[in-house]
């Protein structure tokens, strides 16, 4: 084989292992926006008793996405990657085609829930990934072998993932890709002066009382944290009311929202003098991915977020504290996070 073509295979296969680092790490980085995903695939499949196990499988799946990423800008293991590549591109390919001819209401979730594809569009960005795969691993039996500088390259990187995947489902995500995210502003707080830019933008915060009277102004007046409950049985009600009685010694406004019928609360060990709200479980799960977690808002801003587990001990200096630096520290922070990952991802490439 001339080396010219031997580069251009090379480059093939980093440009599709790329796609496929990029793909895996936007799911990972939302371990329960990619479950939301693999639920609504299981759906169409028609095998909703896989449905409690689409949080793992959606992790794997991510994992596996960035493991074959790292393996073909590598070029470790490369017979093993040219296989695995194949193998998911022809699943998905067959998969999308499937989605684009039945057209169900749903995302397909190829780049997580950070950019949105039409079912056609995934159609033939898989078509476009299986021609590059094609070139990249064309002929089959002539792959060569990787330099040993590039082994510790994959390991290194495989190592980042699995760190990476551990982190994000223990905490919130580092990039929130849903309408509630730091800055957002309800709905509900606009007024009559907000252009119509604001109003396309804004989030519905939508949630009523036990007879069905709504009041989603309390969400957008003063400071509020609202601990939102996407799912009432596995909800830590105990912690729960831990951190509601932790704001209510702050100068804040606690409220309790809950994806349940008032029937199916009266079972929970909520306390009587907290008055939840109910609202759908699709809107509380994009509000907080923590079920239990607490989001703070501040004239209807989204100031800040924590999950159930990591619930601050200084939380009343921080209710306190004015909202725009805490929510631009804490931005901030979150931001590092992000950039120190991916340029410490690249770097690793570079440098082996």
């Amino acid at each position: 084989m001339k080396p010219a073509y031997q580069k251009f295979r090379r480059h093939t296969a980093g440009i599709l292992g790329t796609v496929f680092l990029l793909s895996g790490l936007l799911k990972l980085v939302d371990p329960v926006g990619t479950m939301l995903i693999v639920t609504e695939y299981f759906k169409f499949l028609r095998m909703p008793f896989l449905i409690p196990s689409a949080k793992g499988v959606g992790i794997a799946m991510a994992c596996a996405e960035c493991f074959v990423g790292i393996g073909l800008i590598t070029g470790v293991f490369r017979r093993f990657t040219a296989i695995l590549c194949y193998s998911m591109l022809g699943f998905f390919t067959l998969l999308t085609l499937a989605l684009w001819i039945k057209n169900p209401a749903m995302d397909c979730g190829c780049f997580g829930q950070a950019i949105h594809l039409t079912h056609a569009q995934s159609f033939w960005k898989n078509v476009v990934l299986l021609v590059l795969a094609v070139i990249a691993f064309t002929p089959f039996k002539e792959f060569g072998a990787a330099k040993k500088h590039r082994r510790v390259a994959a390991v290194v990187a495989s190592l980042a993932i699995v760190l990476a995947a551990v982190y994000s489902n223990l905490h919130l995500p580092v990039v929130d890709f849903t309408p509630y995210n730091w800055g957002a502003q309800l709905f509900a707080s606009l007024d009559e002066n907000s252009d119509e830019a604001d109003f396309r933008r804004a989030p519905i915060l939508s949630f009523s009382d036990a007879e069905g009277a709504y009041y989603d102004e309390l969400a957008a007046a003063g400071r509020v944290v609202i601990f939102s409950v996407y799912d009432a049985v596995k909800a830590d009600w105990a912690r729960l009311e831990q951190h509601y009685r932790a704001a209510q010694a702050a100068p804040v406004r606690p409220l309790v929202l809950v994806s349940a019928t008032p029937a199916e609360l009266a079972s929970c060990p909520l306390p009587e003098d907290i008055t939840p709200y109910f609202s759908d479980y699709k809107t509380l799960i994009s509000l907080n991915r923590s079920n239990g977690g607490g989001s703070y808002f501040y004239q209807g801003e989204l100031v800040h977020k924590w999950g159930a587990r990591h619930f601050p001990g200084s939380f009343a200096e921080d209710m306190a504290d004015d909202p725009v630096a805490l929510s631009t520290r804490h931005v901030t922070r979150r931001r590092l996070t992000a950039q120190g990952f991916c340029v410490g991802l690249l770097a690793v490439f570079l440098l082996f």
